[in-house]
């Protein structure tokens, strides 16, 4: 199995990051009590997102095997916040280093691969400390309204694991939070075998330079009044696919969010930028901005790669709807954000015992005149028993790890939902009998 041994290895050393490096105060956890540094720190991940009470004593007695110990909600609360939540940063950044530098059993397109950079909302509790730390605006009409965080992940769009991920005040825009994950996916992975696609909100020449400056690829969906007079060009010379050089001028370079991305702008004057419109099945044209040569992919290849980027939605409908990250365990930004960054730790196990599970499954798939089936696992019942071993799959016993793992991947692969894919076709669609104008959804054009 590809990734068992990865995790395995990985959770063996879990106690490595039960470290007072990640203490945010000298007076925290200097003296021995019920609710130690390393109780504190795996807390996160064994949280069931239940009543608060039920929750903290259920996992303190789990870890000291003293059913009769019990503590408050409140006193986990004010030893939580003292917990620096770049612990789980650190924690999803070594596994993630350690499954693309040294795992070579991943799918890619033609050795890149291809991720995708989205963001979304997630609700916090709503109160004023909440609101006051995270920034969410005071000036609304009603109070009352649900207090929101933004969050920003990098997703591989074929493997599924979350490369990057910010939580952040709603109030930070899209641009600089791409910026960021560029950044951070930099230190991670070699930047020189990656695609990032992004939708039309990144519509940014800062994100085309500062992918080109890393030696990296990226593929845009672009907006109709981007590169204007280059697509008039294209359309007047009737051409789907050109290659041009876009000015970096001072009304551009302005709107950088990165100092030193101002100063390449400025000294480079210029940056090439490939056009490609593309048909829809709707009958309509989009337009990609890449800077993938033609020679690596075609304008069908990059229609079919952006297509994957909504692959990014399904990570966090998991994360919203499986893990319930919106279910935060305090009103601190400190834990909040131990809650996210968790989740995410907790997302990618998920996703690579998945993985493997889905390799031993042996069941085959029905098929009928229409369509063909696809086995999976199920997610609900993996995300369960993921719960139910925390105990056993955090201790520093690899033997045991890789037990327990291979026990969660028996279970996966007998566990199963069926999936159904459609036949593939080109024709476009006939609007006539198959348009219903009255519904939103078929308004929305996608690929």
């Amino acid at each position: 199995m590809v990734f068992e041994y990865v995790f395995s290895n990985f959770l063996a050393s879990f106690n490595n990051f039960v470290d007072e490096k990640y203490i945010l105060s000298d007076n925290a956890f200097v003296r021995s009590g019920k609710w130690s540094l390393e109780t504190a720190i795996k807390f996160p991940l064994f949280n069931r997102k239940k009543t608060k009470f039920n929750e903290v004593n259920r996992y303190l007695r789990s870890q000291t095997g003293d059913y009769s110990m019990k503590i408050t909600g409140s006193g986990v609360c004010d030893r939580m916040q003292y917990i620096n939540p770049k612990v789980y940063i650190d924690m999803n950044d070594g596994v993630i280093m350690e499954i693309y530098n040294n795992v070579e059993e991943m799918e890619t397109f033609k050795g890149f691969h291809v991720f995708a950079t989205d963001g979304s909302y997630v609700e916090i509790p709503n109160h004023p400390q909440a609101r006051e730390e995270m920034g969410v605006p005071s000036n609304n009409e009603v109070e009352t309204f649900a207090a929101n965080a933004r969050i920003s992940c990098t997703v591989d769009t074929k493997m599924d694991f979350v490369i990057s991920s910010i939580i952040e005040n709603q109030t930070i825009d899209e641009i600089t939070l791409a910026l960021r994950h560029l950044d951070d996916v930099k230190n991670k992975i070699n930047m020189n075998n990656i695609i990032t696609c992004y939708d039309r909100y990144y519509n940014s020449t800062e994100i085309m330079l500062k992918t080109e400056t890393l030696n990296s690829y990226y593929l845009i969906r672009g907006k109709t009044n981007t590169f204007k007079k280059q697509q008039q060009k294209m359309d007047n010379d009737k051409k789907t696919d050109e290659t041009f050089d876009i000015s970096l001028n001072n009304a551009k370079i302005k709107k950088f969010h990165d100092e030193e991305l101002k100063k390449i702008a400025r000294k480079q004057k210029s940056i090439q930028v490939r056009i490609v419109k593309v048909k829809l099945k709707t009958g309509q044209t989009e337009i990609l901005f890449t800077n993938l040569p033609k020679e690596i992919a075609t304008p069908e290849e990059l229609k079919q790669l952006y297509g994957e980027r909504w692959k990014i939605e399904t990570d966090y409908d998991r994360l919203k709807n499986k893990l319930y990250i919106e279910k935060f365990s305090g009103r601190r930004r400190t834990i909040i954000e131990q809650d996210f960054y968790s989740h995410i730790f907790l997302l990618n196990l998920l996703i690579g015992i998945k993985h493997d599970a889905e390799l031993k499954i042996t069941r085959k798939p029905k098929e009928t005149a229409k369509y063909t089936y696809k086995y999976h696992s199920n997610i609900n019942t993996l995300i369960g028993e993921i719960k139910d071993q925390l105990p056993r799959l955090l201790t520093d016993n690899q033997d045991e790890i890789q037990k327990v793992i291979k026990e969660i991947m028996e279970i996966g692969s007998k566990e199963l939902v069926a999936t159904k894919i459609p036949p593939q076709t080109h024709t476009e669609r006939d609007k006539k009998r198959n348009w219903n104008k009255n519904c939103k959804t078929s308004k929305s054009q996608g690929f």
